[in-house]
């Protein structure tokens, strides 16, 4: 899709995924994106993915993706702020199930060298080639992965401006059909609720995220990677009826469900498995969340001028992680 030169070149036939260049590279990029941040979705008979994509479709499977690259060509032509891309469609089994990806791999310059004459001299030349897919150990930026037995979805997309507004144009413009909300944005909002009552109960914000990131880890960890709203609340203002009350009221301001489920929980629970701080001396300081929780080594201390001291305990031995 070169949106410079205003064509969209669609292929006539589909690719030999055979290709080893070609499974491994295709291969890598839906690895990469099955493993990501997504919004989850069940899709509807009536979504307009669904019908072009259904067996009922008596299109052909080029004929179907090049009508849906016509479409979106169509609303990225137009938009400054989208970058041109390839659009790669794939029909794939993984163990017992059918699956359809169709992702759009943004262009990336990158030069690259050429060998000219000038004259009877063979010389060397650096070209700027702004037609460079996303390498594999990349996750593409947008596309859906359809499970085609269910029909559920995971979809992945940024908002750009367009016409003035921020919109999530490949969900809503391009496929027509409303995810949910990603287990990255669940998260942010369970953080900003907590940081906002924090605020609001004089609650210091290390202590309430701290606390919110270990009753997380907590609940990934029992929940077998779904999080309970509640729990959040009940672990970090612990004591506080009221401070729990305003946390659920914004919890629903916030539009979270009551339970979360967490794609991919074993990615969240490595991330929120050490806790991390910044002091305003500069010092940064990582926890394992086991030896955070463990009174016996580390404890936050309230002094009497309102500076807070920071105790390490029970060191056996201390390694410098110098790196040559």
């Amino acid at each position: 899709m070169d949106k410079d030169a205003g064509n969209l070149i669609a292929s006539q036939n589909e690719m030999d995924i055979s290709n080893i260049q070609v499974h491994e590279y295709l291969e890598g990029i839906l690895v990469k994106f099955e493993n990501g941040d997504y919004k989850p979705g069940q899709l509807q008979d009536s979504d307009y993915i669904a019908q072009m994509i259904s067996d009922d479709n008596p299109a052909s499977f080029v004929e179907k993706t090049t009508t849906l690259a016509d479409k979106l060509f169509s609303i990225i032509a137009p938009s400054e702020q989208i970058p041109a891309g390839d659009m790669v469609c794939v029909e794939y089994s993984a163990g017992t199930d059918d699956f359809f990806a169709l992702l759009k791999l943004n262009l990336v310059p990158h030069h690259t060298h050429t060998i000219d004459y000038e004259g009877d001299d063979l010389v060397n030349k650096l070209v700027l080639n702004k037609a460079i897919l996303p390498d594999p150990t990349q996750t593409a930026q947008e596309g859906i992965l359809i499970n085609l037995m269910t029909g559920a979805f995971q979809l992945v997309e940024k908002q750009y401006l367009i016409d003035g507004h921020r919109v999530n144009y490949f969900s809503q413009q391009f496929l027509e059909i409303n995810p949910e909300t990603s287990a990255k944005d669940n998260l942010k909002s369970i953080k900003n609720t907590v940081k906002h009552v924090a605020e609001k109960f004089d609650v210091p914000e290390h202590e309430a995220l701290s606390s919110a990131q270990s009753a997380i880890f907590k609940n990934l960890q029992d929940n077998e990677g779904s999080i309970n709203i509640s729990d959040i609340g009940d672990a970090v203002f612990e004591g506080n009826m009221t401070a729990k009350t305003a946390y659920q009221e914004v919890a629903k301001e916030q539009n979270l469900e009551d339970s979360i489920e967490i794609p991919n929980a074993a990615k969240y629970e490595k991330k929120y498995q050490t806790q991390r701080f910044k002091l305003d001396s500069g010092i940064e300081i990582t926890i394992p969340m086991d030896v955070y929780q463990d009174k016996n080594k580390v404890e936050f201390v309230n002094n009497p001028d309102g500076t807070q001291t920071l105790l390490l305990k029970d060191i056996g031995a201390i390694m410098n992680k110098f790196n040559s």
